[in-house]
């Protein structure tokens, strides 16, 4: 049982990792966005309006185009905080404390930070903030930037995993201290001071009573613990109708073992290949891609070894504007051309939505003509609903980064990828509905 709930806590781990690591690249990528860096390295020498102007078409481009609650900026030259819709205000270090996360965030002298607060220019409300330090080339402080997610979207997630699993879930930092809960009472106001908390790579579970559990593990890229917690009352009924299910359908497979062998065996292939591959597109799926993933964790990819980041521009606005139809037909015609261009070069997956991921064995001269092609394709392409696809690319190949394991390959080809839909959105006017 201890397995099947440490099984049930890396599933859980795994969406909400991924839920909030998008808000993460973005911040990071700010942080190193040249246009940004040059507002900042030469605000001295332009008006406080002219500064303003352009970080507020900055920002709002960035806050729509990517749909978040909050875009900012922080200049540690003036003490700016610089918003979507302007000048937000100007940071109070010694007499406001809502503006002590600043010199704290600083003071670490991190990358960056995840952190819950209030957000003062968006009615108070609870909302996760990326902190991102911003340098210049030669390693000098010019600020802060980041993106914040309202919390109710954190909440809902929660709220739907907890009632699948009928457990309670929480996020909390190294303290105890609770960061995200569906009940909003408890946030940065409990401690959870009976929780094992071990920064290391295992699920730590706790035996609670006669069948409950707590589970924890450090979350790395959030500087969290995820804890999982059950009474173990639905876990008990859950296991004993299996067992008795189990125990019902071995009696009957066994009635009928020599005249069905030969049926269960094809059917228990086909069952094993569709749950590798996604209904729409026919590609492989997120199961697959995880299984691979893991695969490579343990053994060091080809030298060849390239990954690639594929995600649908606009699909939210086909399907907002022209009907799901017409955004099927979309997560179709780009899968067909990244299945065309990629599919014989290695696996081809659709791991979300609008998502999608290839991991190839080509060397760097194939990897040009494969790119050229699929711009040519994508360009070419036009549906019966939709006339035009356009698909943002980021990847990442072993001979770049040969010292690097599977998960930074990823990251990298993430991040790179998310630069590429920006400079998508930026280049072509068209706002990002999803």
């Amino acid at each position: 049982m201890q397995e099947l709930n440490k099984a049930l806590a890396a599933q859980i781990y795994d969406t909400i990792s991924s839920e909030l690591s998008e808000p993460i690249v973005v911040s990071r990528t700010m942080s190193h966005d040249r246009f940004l860096i040059s507002i900042l390295e030469n605000e001295a020498s332009r008006s406080n309006e002219e500064t303003t102007d352009l970080m507020a078409d900055y920002l709002s481009g960035l806050r729509e185009g990517l749909d978040y609650e909050s875009a900012f900026v922080i200049s540690d030259y003036s003490h700016i905080y610089y918003s979507y819709n302007g000048l937000g205000k100007t940071l109070d270090l010694e007499n406001d404390y809502h503006d002590q996360w600043y010199p704290a965030f600083l003071s670490q002298n991190i990358p960056y930070n995840v952190d819950v607060d209030r957000d003062e220019l968006n009615a108070n409300a609870w909302t996760v903030f990326v902190n991102a330090r911003i340098e210049s080339d030669n390693g000098t402080l010019l600020g802060v930037c980041g993106v914040g997610v309202h919390m109710k979207k954190s909440q809902a997630l929660f709220h739907e995993l907890e009632n699948a699993y009928q457990v309670k879930i929480n996020l909390i930092d190294t303290d105890g201290l609770i960061q995200v809960d569906t009940n909003e009472s408890l946030i940065e106001n409990t401690v959870l001071s009976d929780v094992k908390l071990i920064k290391n790579e295992e699920y730590n579970y706790e035996r609670q009573g006669w069948n409950g559990f707590s589970i924890s593990k450090y979350i790395d890229r959030l500087g969290w613990f995820l804890v999982i917690r059950s009474d173990g009352s639905t876990q008990t009924n859950q296991f004993i109708h299996m067992l008795v299910l189990n125990i019902g359908l071995c009696l009957l497979m066994m009635s009928i073992l020599f005249v069905s062998i030969r049926i269960i065996a094809d059917r228990t292939k086909a069952l094993a290949h569709a749950s590798f591959r996604d209904q729409t597109t026919g590609l492989l799926n997120r199961m697959a891609f995880e299984e691979e993933k893991a695969r490579l964790m343990d053994a060091s990819p080809d030298e060849n070894f390239v990954y690639v980041t594929a995600d649908l521009n606009g699909l939210k606005t086909a399907n907002d504007t022209l009907g799901h139809a017409a955004g099927d037909e979309l997560i179709k015609g780009a899968a067909d051309c990244l299945n065309a261009c990629f599919g014989s070069h290695g696996s081809v997956y659709r791991i979300g939505g609008d998502e999608f991921a290839a991991m190839l064995t080509v060397t760097p001269e194939q990897l040009e003509d494969i790119l050229r092609n699929f711009d040519e394709m994508t360009s070419a392409w036009s549906g019966k609903t939709v006339s035009g696809l356009s698909v943002s690319l980021g990847y990442t190949s072993r001979k770049e980064f040969p010292s690097e394991n599977i998960s930074e390959i990823m990251q990298i080809s993430d991040e790179r990828m998310y630069a590429a839909k920006e400079k998508y959105y930026k280049e072509s006017g068209k706002t990002r509905r999803g």
